[in-house]
């Protein structure tokens, strides 16, 4: 991989972790130019590599040889994994442990997102790893943190999603946190924080010639985002309602059914005059006339009234067409498209916001591109995820210098492998 020019050109990153936050905030540094070697775990399976199909059969590949090869054919995996090179091992073992210490030396940054304490139990801790690379960055990204009550917890975005309040929030009102959709906006947002702390890391070692361990707690990089419900229960005391896709000053807000099956369209009304342009445009009478929709504490408390207005008009609209002319009336709304439509819209079309990339066993998909487009660097960094266990021989002889006898023995040992 080219990365003449890149910010993160010539580091190199040691990632243990799994799912979505660590990989993903792994693979944005690898698309700013660093060189991400991923110890993936051996002989148990990877999360996002399980080899138990029927488990999890959604975003797998269905061709032939995913079904050789399930682990290498998950969406979820190939999504978040671009960029690097993996070394599928054994860190129970000594000579397991031996391999991550020869890679310490050789590298700039450790990054792991195992439940607190994990790292210590298996002999690899931060204090253990510095004496291999004195100034060496290291970031721990447990669910809650390294210390604290919770800090042996283990969880995933679900879990973090509902510890923050989050889940509360998106439910709809009088309705059960349980017919709420998962979603992981945690991971998202610590992975963008991994890349931070990580460039932060480096930043403070170019200053001060030192190493540095960093606590990345996934639940308190997402709590600012709900900011204004803790203030709003830190300065008067109150919870906040649940809201589901409403807003507690805009109103009407929420989606609203468009022509066809399932089709829908979101609308936000900040002020009076974008209700006055709605109204107009929609040749809605009644609540123009009607005092009590005047102003937004009315509407907020006649949201369910309005609603029900408003989609007698929208129901009779295409949701793009629709979109179109509120847009252009000033109107904030747009389209809620499904995956399909995602891949084929317009504008990210035009801006070539996807990239096919042909994985070996996946086969050739459309993939979204990084998220940080220099103005002078005109080569992407972009490859495919690798194949579980690809890199083995390739870390461990080119870079570390093991010799073809000392690596066929862990191939014996099971110390490596490359099937699940």
């Amino acid at each position: 991989m080219s990365a003449n020019n890149y910010p993160l050109k010539n580091i190199r990153i040691l990632e243990l972790t799994e799912v979505w936050a660590g990989p993903m905030g792994n693979s944005l540094m690898g698309d700013l130019g660093a060189e991400i070697i991923k110890i993936e775990s051996y002989p148990r399976a990877p999360i996002t590599r399980p080899h138990d199909v029927i488990s999890a059969r959604r975003g797998l590949v269905e061709n032939e040889l995913s079904k050789a090869r399930p682990w290498d054919g998950y969406a979820s995996h190939n999504m978040a994994n671009r960029n690097k090179k993996g070394l599928s091992i054994d860190l129970k073992t000594e000579k397991g442990k031996k391999s991550l210490f020869e890679l310490v030396k050789c590298s700039d940054v450790v990054i792991e997102g195992y439940s607190a304490g994990t790292m210590k139990n298996l002999g690899i801790s931060y204090d253990v790893l510095k004496q291999y690379r004195p100034d060496l960055v290291m970031v721990s990204m447990p669910g809650w943190g390294v210390d604290g009550p919770y800090q042996k917890y283990v969880t995933l975005g679900s879990g973090l999603d509902a510890f923050t309040g989050h889940w509360l929030l998106r439910t709809p009102p009088n309705t059960e946190p349980t017919e709420t959709m998962s979603i992981y906006h945690t991971d998202a947002i610590a992975a963008l924080n991994l890349v931070l702390a990580v460039c932060m890391g480096l930043f403070h070692r170019n200053i001060e010639g030192t190493g540095q361990s960093i606590d990345l707690s996934q639940a308190e990089t997402f709590i600012p985002h709900l900011t204004k419900y803790l203030m709003e229960y830190s300065m008067n005391n109150k919870n906040p309602i649940q809201i589901g896709n409403r807003h507690p000053s805009r109103a009407p807000q929420g989606v609203y059914k468009c022509i066809g099956d399932d089709q829908w369209i979101a609308i936000s009304i900040r002020n009076d005059n974008d209700w006055g342009n709605l109204c107009n445009l929609f040749q809605i009478n009644e609540p123009i006339n009607n005092s009590l929709y005047k102003h937004a504490l009315a509407r907020i408390e006649h949201h369910d009234d309005i609603d029900k207005i408003i989609n007698k008009w929208t129901k009779q609209h295409d949701k793009f067409q629709l979109m179109h002319l509120l847009q252009k009336n000033n109107i904030p709304s747009a389209a809620i498209q499904n995956e399909r439509e995602i891949v084929q819209n317009e504008h990210l079309v035009e801006r070539e916001y996807f990239t096919k990339i042909n994985h070996p066993i996946a086969g050739e998909h459309s993939y979204p591109k990084n998220i940080w487009q220099f103005q002078n660097i005109q080569d992407p960094l972009f490859e495919r995820a690798n194949i579980y266990g690809e890199n083995n021989e390739e870390i461990l002889s080119s870079l570390l210098g093991f010799s073809q006898k000392d690596i066929g023995i862990m191939w014996e040992e099971k110390i490596i492998g490359n099937k699940l």
